[in-house]
């Protein structure tokens, strides 16, 4: 047993070359009790339902430190968000890894190729000890149909945390910039 005593059991990902537990999202929610999701910035303002029915019915996996969800070139058919832990989203260019955000409890990575129908372009890897909650495409589309309010909370709670991160780059690459025009 992983984290608690959540295991259930492992998924492996052959073609990644990674292996990684595949925890019960009820017995999670049971131990750790709705409060503790309400704090997380995706779920805000999410009915109690609707988180229940995101923690039942998508994959909570538990990583170890250096796991991967993705690569680059894979299809970006759904999202992750963070439950514990934090996962850093890396980039390879001109044969370096190069990291550009790190991702908090609450936040997610991959909602931008999902939402946009890109293949990933980047790694997610698990920074320490991650949990996180996969909601595919077909859990998005299924939160839309039985949760139709909870779903435009959602977007918007996706929108604000997208809106974040472009703030946050833009903010980096005045830097940049800066840093460039005095050299």
């Amino acid at each position: 047993m992983w984290m608690g005593g959540w295991a259930l059991s492992v998924s492996a990902r052959p073609a990644m070359g990674i292996v990684m537990q595949m925890l019960d999202g009820q017995r999670m929610l049971d131990e750790r009790g709705l409060d503790y999701f309400r704090t997380a910035s995706v779920f805000g303002a999410l009915t109690d339902e609707a988180i229940r029915f995101l923690l039942t019915c998508g994959r909570v996996l538990a990583m170890a430190d250096g796991e991967e969800l993705f690569h680059p070139g894979e299809p970006g058919d759904g999202f992750f968000i963070v439950i514990e832990g934090q996962l850093d989203y890396v980039r390879e260019r001109e044969g370096s890894q190069v990291a550009i955000r790190t991702i908090a409890m609450g936040e997610q990575l991959g909602y931008v190729s999902m939402i946009g129908l890109f293949e990933r372009f980047g790694v997610g890897r698990a920074h320490g000890q991650t949990i996180v909650l996969e909601i595919t495409v077909d859990l998005f589309h299924q939160l839309h149909t039985e949760y139709p309010f909870d779903f435009g909370i959602l977007m918007l709670n996706l929108s604000r945390d997208m809106a974040r991160t472009i703030r946050e780059m833009a903010s980096r690459l005045t830097e940049a910039r800066l840093r460039q025009q005095s050299a």
